[in-house]
């Protein structure tokens, strides 16, 4: 990704460097180069959000949030999948509450360290991946890539999605995707402000670039300060906006026979069998 030879010089062109290895682990591939940190999912063949990525996730934002020269955090993915979501064996009721708890302590990192984040995003964003997308503050997506929120269909939902979408998206088409849980293409995902701009997926690289670029040539301590100031003005931490969501799904959700049914089901590779309580 990198374009050594060809970068404009700006106040800070001095201090990209060989980029190094944030994190260790079989489900991503990180580095971060002196002012970027890229994660990029790598768990074929569709790039599920388990655990053990969940942690490595965290491991490689955790390496450099004290970094003082770090202006973006970017995630990207292998393969014609950008992600499935979270893991679905791990919302059944053992191991649902670890699971939330984990996944959402990802999106709490991210507004701690208050730098930047972008996304390109080739192929399908499902689920919890859908979530991460919409939180981040800039998103790129090729031409063929396809956002949805599946989770209804199992007789759950996306706990991040139902607390924030609204309030960060038309309000009718986020609930269109939370009610539905179908997947809208990457021009309906810009429409609707889920997507900052759709390119080619010949120019996908360069499009990237073109906003790490502009990122790298401004004080990152500036850019912190902007990120810092409108998660000040949401008036609300991460956690206290996903709390009420949280406990619905734990401790109301998770207590109907459907949820269970629409998990096993899916697991089981069969139609649900819906009790509607």
């Amino acid at each position: 990704m990198s374009r050594e030879g060809n970068e404009k010089p700006g106040r800070s062109s001095g201090t990209r460097g060989p980029s190094r290895l944030i994190a260790r682990g079989s489900r991503l591939l990180t580095s971060f180069d002196g002012q970027v940190a890229f994660i990029t999912l790598a768990h074929p063949p569709v790039n599920v959000i388990d655990f053990e990525m969940i942690d490595q996730v965290t491991e490689a934002l955790v390496s450099v949030r004290s970094e003082p020269r770090l202006c973006a955090v970017v995630f990207q993915a292998r393969g014609p999948v950008f992600s499935a979501g979270v893991d679905v064996g791990s919302h059944l009721p053992k191991t649902v509450e670890r699971m939330i708890h984990s996944f959402h302590g990802v999106f709490q990192l991210l507004d701690e360290m208050a730098v930047p984040t972008a996304a390109l995003v080739r192929g399908a964003c499902l689920g919890g991946a859908c979530e991460l997308a919409g939180y981040l503050d800039v998103v790129l997506a090729t031409e063929g890539a396809s956002f949805g929120l599946p989770e209804i269909k199992l007789g759950v939902f996306p706990p991040i999605a139902a607390a924030l979408f609204p309030r960060r998206l038309a309000y009718h088409d986020a609930m269109g995707l939370l009610f539905t849980g179908e997947s809208v293409s990457a021009t309906e995902a810009a429409r609707i402000g889920l997507v900052s701009k759709v390119v080619s997926e010949a120019d996908a690289d360069a499009e990237l670039q073109k906003v790490l670029d502009s990122l790298r040539s401004k004080s990152a301590a500036a850019l912190r300060m902007v990120k810092t100031a409108t998660l000040r003005a949401r008036r609300a931490s991460f956690r206290e906006l996903v709390a009420p969501s949280e406990e619905v799904y734990l401790k109301q959700l998770m207590a109907t026979s459907d949820s269970v049914e629409g998990l096993q089901s899916f697991l089981d590779k069969r139609p649900p069998v819906w009790r509607h309580a």
